[in-house]
């Protein structure tokens, strides 16, 4: 497979080009920037510097099952977990089966995102243009966990960017969000470190320093659990 990417900031520098034409109003405070973490962080940074807007974080853990490698769901911020029907099934196991995993890493969710932020408030995303960015659409649950939790928040546009995407799960994300921007689409793409020359894994202290750098400065927070579109556990495929 030929490298596309030098690495992630190179291709956030490139898929900012691709990103502008579908944000609409940039007056100061109308666009929000996220990378989903840790991986998403140093390409949406690249975003962030090209729109001029703040950039922020989304964090999104794998729920698995002990003994099997393979996500049977996904977690993100207080929303209800969302699991993937058909791996519940080969598995056999049931939603409650991985309350154990649930709480570990809902535990890890709110870890992450404290020690990003440092601190400082999530910002608001209602009535704003958010675009969403990750270093690689290779994950289906993931993506669609961090769009449902985002869509919780009422923004006005839901932009979901990355340099590469999965065809596959391209498809079934158009559906949910108001674009999806991706520098290349192939057939099948399982892992999106090939695609780069330099991949190394995102550590906390980096996401931590990128969110210093380029973060909210408005101070402005989320709009409470109670207003989001919240419900019990949610199940995908099928």
């Amino acid at each position: 497979m030929p490298v596309r990417f030098l690495d992630r900031s190179t291709a956030g520098h490139q898929l900012a080009q691709a990103v502008l034409p579908f944000v609409g109003d940039r007056t100061a405070g109308r666009v929000v920037v996220l990378g989903l973490a840790p991986g998403g962080l140093p390409v949406a940074a690249e975003i962030a510097k090209a729109l001029d807007a703040p950039l922020d974080v989304a964090v999104v853990r794998p729920l698995s099952v002990p003994g099997h490698d393979r996500p049977v769901g996904a977690i993100a911020d207080g929303d209800p977990p969302l699991f993937d029907r058909e791996s519940l099934k080969t598995l056999g196991v049931t939603p409650v089966e991985v309350g154990e995993s649930v709480k570990r890493e809902r535990a890890e969710v709110h870890r992450r995102e404290a020690l990003y932020r440092d601190g400082r408030a999530p910002l608001c995303l209602r009535g704003r243009t958010v675009v969403l960015v990750s270093d690689g659409l290779t994950d289906a649950l993931t993506a669609h966990t961090a769009v449902r939790t985002l869509l919780g928040d009422r923004p006005a546009r839901l932009v979901l960017a990355a340099p590469l995407c999965d065809a596959r799960i391209a498809e079934e994300l158009r559906r949910e969000v108001d674009a999806l921007v991706c520098l290349h689409l192939p057939r099948y793409a399982h892992a999106a470190g090939p695609w780069y020359g330099e991949f190394h894994e995102v550590t906390d202290r980096e996401a931590a320093v990128l969110l210093r750098r380029h973060g909210p400065h408005d101070g402005a927070a989320l709009p409470g659990s109670a207003e989001r579109t919240s419900g019990p556990e949610r199940m995908a495929g099928g």
